[in-house]
């Protein structure tokens, strides 16, 4: 009975989204904006900055089909009003009517997009088509009706008293639209020449520097937004020079076509200042060079309060290292070193853009300080000191030196559900060199199924298991005993921590302890460098889950539920082009080597072991309320010395929340293997990819924004080795694209800025378990509400 009502709901609500007429509040004689298109040649300018230029778009779909908020609206302004279809009409959005002043508007942007990018002769002009009366909809939807009569079973419910009627006679007249931009481009302008030229006598020495990396290049099309970049570049280059008040308005373009042959020479010109300016806007000031700074003095006041400054007058002044650092009198609050050597400016030097911002930059990195504000003021010229000087001042708010830190969650792991709670204090400059000292307690309680139901299960209310364990970590920003530049960003990280698992077949203790190296070459780059890591793993075994074991005589599981301690070295590598401020495409990319041999001669069994794995995904954005993610994800551990397979923390895992979301967790593989016993299982080789689309649904006035999604993952684990408790489970070259298991779904994402709660609904798509020839579900399969996985997790699957 449940199976069938979630799908006369699923019926129900596709009916609702399909039956609903669109145009049903488009006042007669105009249209929908149904959709529009770009006619041209798609290899020239990229489609998506046309997008971003268009002054009128239709209704935005929800999973690209959908036209979810028109519908909220339209269902505000059926019937009698009220708060909740006020409230329907404030979420939703209204029909897009057909504005030809839009279209005439959108062709001006066009025009002169192409035109910016060398298309001078370029055409654009469009065309309107009107959707004609469809009489096949009335059959579409007198099918949807014979689809609802077969719901007997609610019929002699008594749920439904009368048949099911969908109203069709607004589509009597489909006022619908669509607009094609044409666009012909015509031959391009071709750069024939650059030429940079200035009057100025200081900038003129250098000016054969910026025009021999240039931008711009002869031979290529002409693009105006190479020359906005090229001025922005020679902007930057100057100030990284000294010269604090030059700006980007004193360069300018000028551009001769006058060749007959599609070709352009430019002609850059850098001003002098009041040079090509009107004199009654300058008071006829006279036109002289610019000028190059140097810093005289260097302020810095580490306790400043941007909200009473009466209280920021300082009182002690402290000269280190040629800078005066500055405070009320309330003691200082980084020592002096760690401060100066995140500060890249020095007294006596030119003014320098670059360590300018990389000195902001290095400021924030510390996270003791809440507001950093920086400014210069020029000091006035006298004859008893030099020229073209100026003061440096950096005013510092520190934030809280400790906190103390509350989290809960409800946890659903592959369908077991818990509570987890976390305490944490941090001291986040516990000896005044911004170092972070943060001490943690986690615990969670979850009800799993054990493995043998014999056994005497502990249980708090209906929970069967339990973890708690503290964790205390030490971070600084240095690596000792190495001179590293603080250009690198270079930061070491000790961490100690015990973990103590209860379950109904076992209790696992784990004790680790890390220490971590990093830095950071490039802003997109990150390095890791963990030596060494160790982690001693020791497990009780229930007497019943022993027995069973041994009754499955499989000696990857022995090992996995073995007793054993881990040394390794781990290598990490993160590579992302993804700007925080800005909803731009980007890739990220990790790869993490890691080497475990035998250092310790000790009574428990160490486990020696290599393992690569690498995981890369790209975010698209579609548009303003759309973006699809693709992931690839593999990896591959080699057991060897005494070690047979990966130790269980190291193993690699299919199905899940964050993997393959239409099997549990743990479950799928390996290999074709069909896993008859309720065990996690686990392998030596993974591969895995996934694509999600994603379409914003509501944005609350509270800003907590919900996004739906629908997705496809594919995956699966295998052996190196042949497992005969496993049967099929090993890799082969031949037999993996027919092995990976594939899962679709949809689902909701709750954003609440600060965390993001997720809900999925998965159903397998292929099963690698099932014989070969039968392996696809549909339509081999009956479906049922049985074959969906529901994953309940926090934050983005990746």
């Amino acid at each position: 009975m449940l199976k069938k009502t979630v799908l006369f709901l699923f019926t129900l609500l596709a009916l609702a989204f399909t039956a609903c007429n669109p145009t049903r509040n488009v006042p007669q004689g105009s249209y929908l904006l149904d959709k529009y298109e770009i006619v041209g040649d798609s290899n020239v300018l990229a489609k998506e900055k046309f997008e971003s230029l268009m002054r009128q778009k239709p209704n935005r779909k929800l999973v690209g089909f959908i036209r979810f908020h028109l519908w909220l609206y339209n269902k505000g302004k059926s019937g009698k009003d009220s708060k909740f279809k006020t409230g329907l009409r404030k979420i939703g959005e209204e029909p897009v009517i057909l504005d030809s002043l839009a279209i005439d508007q959108t062709k001006e942007q066009f025009r002169i997009y192409v035109n910016k990018n060398g298309f001078f002769n370029a055409v654009v002009s469009d065309s309107v088509r009107y959707a004609k009366d469809n009489k096949a909809r009335f059959d579409y939807f007198n099918k949807y009706n014979q689809a609802i009569d077969n719901f007997k079973f609610f019929i002699n419910k008594n749920i439904f008293s009368n048949r099911f009627d969908i109203d069709s006679s607004g589509y009597s007249k489909n006022k619908k639209a669509t607009v094609e931009y044409h666009i012909k481009y015509n031959q391009p302008y071709i750069v024939r020449s650059i030429t940079y030229t200035t009057q100025d006598t200081g900038i003129a020495k250098t000016i054969n520097g910026f025009q021999n990396s240039s931008l711009i290049k002869p031979g290529e099309r002409y693009n105006e937004e190479i020359l906005d970049k090229e001025r922005e570049r020679i902007t930057n280059g100057l100030k990284d020079l000294g010269y604090y008040f030059f700006t980007r308005n004193y360069i300018t373009f000028s551009i001769d076509t006058a060749f007959g042959n599609n070709e352009a020479s430019i002609f850059l010109y850098i001003n002098r200042i009041n040079e090509n300016v009107d004199p009654d806007l300058i008071n006829n000031e006279p036109i002289r060079d610019h000028q190059t700074y140097r810093l005289r003095n260097i302020y810095i006041q580490t306790d400043h309060n941007p909200k009473n400054p009466s209280l920021s007058v300082p009182t002690d002044t402290v000269v280190y290292n040629g800078y005066n650092i500055l405070t009320t009198g309330n003691g200082h609050i980084i020592r002096h070193s760690e401060l100066t050597r995140n500060i890249f400016i020095k007294s006596g030097n030119l003014y320098l853009q670059e360590k300018l911002d990389y000195t902001y930059r290095k400021l924030q990195e510390l996270n003791i300080f809440k507001f950093i504000n920086i400014y210069f003021t020029e000091v006035p010229i006298d004859s008893t000191q030099d020229k073209y000087l100026l003061d440096l001042f950096i005013q510092l708010t520190p934030t809280d030196k400790m906190d103390l830190t509350l989290e809960s969650e409800a946890t659903n792991t592959g369908g077991n559900i818990g509570l987890a709670g976390s305490v944490s204090y941090r001291n986040k400059n516990i000896f005044k060199g911004a170092e972070i000292l943060e001490l943690k307690f986690r615990g969670g309680l979850e009800a799993i199924p054990n493995f043998n139901d014999s056994v005497d299960e502990k249980k708090f209310l209906f929970f069967n298991t339990y973890e708690i364990g503290p964790e205390l970590s030490l971070s600084f920003r240095k690596i000792p005993f190495f001179n590293i530049s603080p250009y690198l960003n270079p930061k070491t990280a000790l961490t100690l921590g015990y973990n103590y698992q209860y379950r109904p077949d076992y209790i696992r203790s784990v004790t680790n302890f890390s220490v971590n190296f990093s830095g950071s070459p490039t802003k997109r780059t990150r390095m890791i460098l963990t030596l060494p890591e160790i982690n001693s793993v020791k497990v009780n075994l229930s007497p019943g889950f022993q027995s069973k074991l041994e009754a499955l005589n499989d000696p990857r599981l022995f090992y996995t539920y073995d007793t054993h301690v881990i040394s390794s070295v781990r290598f990490t590598y993160i590579n992302s082009n993804q700007n925080l401020t800005s909803n731009r495409n980007f890739i990220f990319f990790r790869i993490n080597g890691e080497y475990a041999p035998k250092l310790f001669d000790i009574k428990y069994n160490p486990a020696e072991f290599y393992k690569l794995d690498f995981d890369i995904s790209y975010h698209q954005n579609v548009n303003k309320y759309n973006n699809v993610l693709f992931r690839l994800a593999a990896g591959v551990g080699v057991p060897f010395g005494n070690s047979t397979a990966l130790p269980f923390e190291k193993s690699f895992f299919a199905g899940g929340a964050n993997s393959v979301r239409a099997w549990n967790a743990r479950t799928l593989g390996p290999g074709s293997y069909k896993n008859t016993v309720n065990i996690e299982q686990s392998g030596d080789i993974k591969i895995e990819s996934n694509v999600e689309y994603r379409s914003e649904i509501l944005r609350l006035s509270n800003g907590m924004i919900i996004e739906g999604a629908t997705f496809v993952d594919a995956g699966n684990i295998w052996t190196l080795n042949e497992d005969i408790s496993r049967p099929d489970g090993q890799f082969q070259f031949g037999h993996t694209i027919e092995e990976l298991g594939i899962g679709g779904g949809f689902g909701l994402r709750f954003n609440f800025s600060f965390f993001i709660l997720r809900l999925d609904a998965a159903v397998k798509l292929r099963d690698p378990s099932l014989e070969i020839g039968n392996r696809w579900v549909y339509p081999n399969q009956k479906f049922g509400i049985s074959d969906v996985t529901f994953n309940l997790a926090i934050g983005y699957p990746f």
